[in-house]
Order: C-alpha cells, then structure tokens, then sequence
C-alpha cells in the first residue's frame, strides 16, 4: 500500500520503519518495489527507523539505502536536528535527484559539478550519485574510478558493495569476489552483495557453494522475492527440491501484486511440485490441488493474460496425464491449444517450443507439430524471428561472430527468449572457446544464465540450459586461474 501511494504522489518526507514484524516485508522493500515500477524515489527523503543495534548492518546497498536513520528510543531534540539537517541536504541537491528521477543522466552529471563546487562539504555524497549515475549510463571504468576515490576517504560498507557491483558488471569476477566477501562476512543485510556473489558461484559452476549462499541469504532477508526466486531457481535445477519449492512459495507470497511480482516465480513452483509428484506418489493428491491453485492463481495475479492462461492450462495438461487423469488432461491439453491460437504471432513464436514439447504425448501432438511448422514459417516476419533465423544460419556456416551479433540483437528485441537465449549464449560459448579475454560476451552470458527462468523453459530447454551453463563455467574459471 505504501508503494502504490508513493508511485501516485509525491512527498518530501517518508519515515520507513524496518521492523514491521516477523514474517512481514520490511520497510526498505518499498524502496524497492518502488525502484522496480521505475517510479521516482530520489526526490523524496526516505528516514528509516530501526533500532540501534541494526543500523550498521543495513547500511549496505549503495543505492537502496534511506537518506538517514532515526534510533529508537526516540529524542525529540535529536529529532529535529537531524530532520532539518536531511531537509537541508535534500535542498541542496534537488535539481540533481529531479533530473535522476526524470532519467536525464547527463544533465544530473552536470549537475553534480556544478552543486560540488558549491557545497564541497557535500563531496562524498555527490560522489556516490555520480558513481550510481555512471552505472545507470553503464561507464563502468568511470564508475570504479569514483567508487575508489570514495574508499579513500569513506570506507564504509556500501562502497565494497558498489565496487563489488561495477566489478561484476565488468565481469572482473575475481574483484567481484574480495569486494562482496568481505560485506558478507560483515553480517551487511544487503540484497545486492548476497545476489551478485550467488550468481558469480552458480557462473563459475560452484553449484553447493551458490545454494547455500542463497539459503543463508533469505534467512538474513525471508520476506525478498527475487532472493527467494533466485534460490528457487538453482535449487531447482540442482534437485534440491524440497528447498526450491519453499522458495518459490515465498517468492510468490512476498512479490504478490507488487512490481517485483513475476509469473516464473509461479511456473516455477509447479514445476518443482511436478517433480515432487514423481518422486513421493503417496502424496499425490496434496501437490496436484497446489499445482492446480498456483496455476489459477498466475493466470488471475497477471490479469488473465492469454500468454499465461497457455502456459497455465499446458502445465495442467502434463499434471492431469503425468497421474492417469487422462480426461482432464485432454481437456486441459485442448484448451492450451485454444488458447495458443488467440495470442500475437510473435508471442506464438517464442512459446513454440513449450506448446510442441507439452502436447508430445497427447492426442494432440499432430496438431501441434503442424502448428509448430506453419508458425516457424512465420518467423521471418518479426524483428526477432528475422535476426535469430540469420544467426542460425550463420552459425551452421562458423561465423560466430556475425552469429552472435544476430543473436544478440534478437535478445535485446524480446529479451527473456528462451530460445534466443540458449542460441546467444551457445554462440558465445564458441566464441569464448577461441579468444576467452571478451567480457562484453561473458557479460552477456552471464545475463542470460542469470535471467533465465527455471519454470519458463521445456524439459528439452532445461537440459540445454545445465550442459551450456556446465560449459560456460569451466571456460570462466579457466580465465580466472589464468
């Protein structure tokens, strides 16, 4: 409630109390949620109160941090002091947050100079904007260089964690690595260090070390979704089933009608249940009515997208068949197909795979192999579709390069493509196989092993996705030995 009042209005003050309770979000997930609507929060001066002893453990996130902190027990005079000295600052630098919060970088930069000649006495904390700024325009050398004077002079916890950021965004892995350590071994509540460390594991194949990671992460922080999420997903993929099912349950629990809501935290969770079928058929009954309520609830939390209700009545179907409803699995199966033929082409395009690979071994697998064989005739006919044809043929030909390039741009086009996103990443695994020193292609590598979703790809696209990810981590670690 507080997220949607403050992406609706603006107000100079907002006091975040952190401890809301056990099993309830705390007050910096606003902050949070509302980074992640895109809606501004720099303008506003957000005070987060907490008690003492918390204070030097939640001053981690460079970016998703309060302005400042009020202590309880509260005194009044300390109060007021520290409120007008926060307004005062909040004054000073207001055209420079109006501009962050209007996304007009450049003219926040210039900005900057201009207030740091002013008021030098303000010199870190420009310093930290134009660090943050320089991330959101991705000059990441230029970021570094800022974060580094700041440690000079100001070595405290958020900056190891803005250095640890830059690091991994210039896939310096090993950098990323001391920096986030050391935040982490602090006991630092940051979502940022415990995320990017996960993925620099799972990326250099230290698959325990990265789901263990995770758990002690949401045992810090239970109530983050994309923490949770994130859990589930390589547990998932690493059969640690009873914790993936967990996890994605809060993930879907705490992201529920917020903007950090994601229906593959749902797909997720029934894939997982699937799998749970299989192994403890004694259950059965408990896990396909949980199945089946997630399902309903996806399909109703993300306004009955024609995208998700395929999706949805897909899973179903293989649900139904995989315990001997055979009935309702037709029905589930005839629906999904139904509901295939209503959504755009171009989404037809990108969920071609999971609508062959679901109907395989149902009496509507004809059918769907013959829709599957005239929509890919239409592939040509989208930007994406266009460029990933291109890249194919240009990889069967071993320009990698130009494949890559295809790829690439039909990633960016319809970013999330399973499909494109196992080609772009199986093209610059070959491309790295010849030179590895390349960190714009291990920096899209990494994005695509990080944003790809367990429950949003086929059991062929799974498989894929271990043996890429397998390969990829052998050649980084490779690097970083060397």
């Amino acid at each position: 409630m507080a997220a949607s009042l403050l992406s609706e209005i603006h107000v100079d003050l907002c006091f975040l109390v952190y401890d809301m309770g056990r099993h309830e979000q705390n007050g910096l997930q606003v902050l949070q949620q509302l980074k992640a609507a895109s809606k501004p929060i720099y303008s506003t001066c957000f005070l987060l109160v907490v008690d003492p002893e918390k204070v030097n453990l939640l001053m981690g996130s460079p970016e998703l941090s309060a302005d400042g902190y009020l202590a309880k027990p509260y005194d009044q005079l300390k109060i007021r002091a520290q409120l007008e000295k926060q307004m005062r600052i909040k004054r000073c630098i207001a055209q420079i947050e109006h501009f962050r919060d209007q996304r007009a970088w450049d003219e926040a930069l210039q900005e900057c100079e201009r207030i740091q000649k002013q008021y030098p006495a303000l010199g870190v904390l420009i310093f930290r904007i134009r660090g943050l700024i320089y991330l959101e325009q991705q000059q990441y050398q230029k970021a570094m260089a800022v974060f580094d004077r700041i440690r000079q002079a100001h070595d405290k916890p958020w900056v190891h964690v803005a250095l640890g950021m830059t690091a991994y965004l210039m896939t310096d892995y090993r950098r990323a690595r001391l920096e986030m350590n050391q935040v982490i071994d602090d006991q630092q509540v940051c979502q940022e260090a415990y995320l990017i460390m996960a993925r620099i594991h799972w990326l250099c194949g230290e698959r325990s070390q990265c789901v263990t990671l995770l758990r002690k992460s949401v045992m810090l922080q239970p109530t983050m979704p994309i923490l949770q999420g994130e859990l589930g997903n390589r547990a998932a993929f690493t059969e640690e089933l009873a914790i993936a099912v967990d996890s994605f349950r809060q993930a879907v629990h705490h992201a529920r009608h917020t903007a950090l809501q994601n229906p593959e935290y749902y797909f997720g969770l029934v894939r997982v249940i699937q799998q749970m079928i299989a192994d403890k058929p004694d259950r059965n009954a408990e896990f396909i009515a949980e199945a089946i309520r997630v399902l309903e609830s996806v399909v109703h939390d993300c306004l009955d997208d024609p995208q998700i209700r395929f999706r949805a009545k897909l899973i179903a179907a293989e649900i139904y068949r995989q315990n001997g409803e055979h009935q309702n699995a037709d029905f589930a199966a005839g629906d999904a197909l139904a509901q295939y033929k209503k959504i755009p082409i171009e989404s037809q395009l990108s969920l071609v795979d999971l609508l062959a690979d679901g109907l395989e071994s149902t009496r509507f697998a004809a059918e769907a192999l013959d829709l599957k064989q005239q929509v890919s005739r239409l592939m040509p006919t989208v930007e994406w579709g266009k460029s990933n044809l291109k890249g194919m043929l240009s990889f069967r030909q071993k320009a990698i390069n130009d494949a890559f390039s295809e790829f690439e741009h039909a990633w960016q086009v319809d970013p999330g493509n399973p499909g494109v996103g196992l080609n772009l990443l199986q093209t610059g695994i070959e491309s790295l196989r010849r030179t590895v020193t390349q960190p714009l292609v291990i920096k899209r590598c990494a994005e695509i092993v990080s944003e790809l979703h367990y429950g949003a790809l086929s059991s062929k696209q799974q498989q894929r996705y271990q043996l890429l990810t397998e390969r990829l981590g052998e050649l980084i670690q490779e690097a970083e030995i060397a």
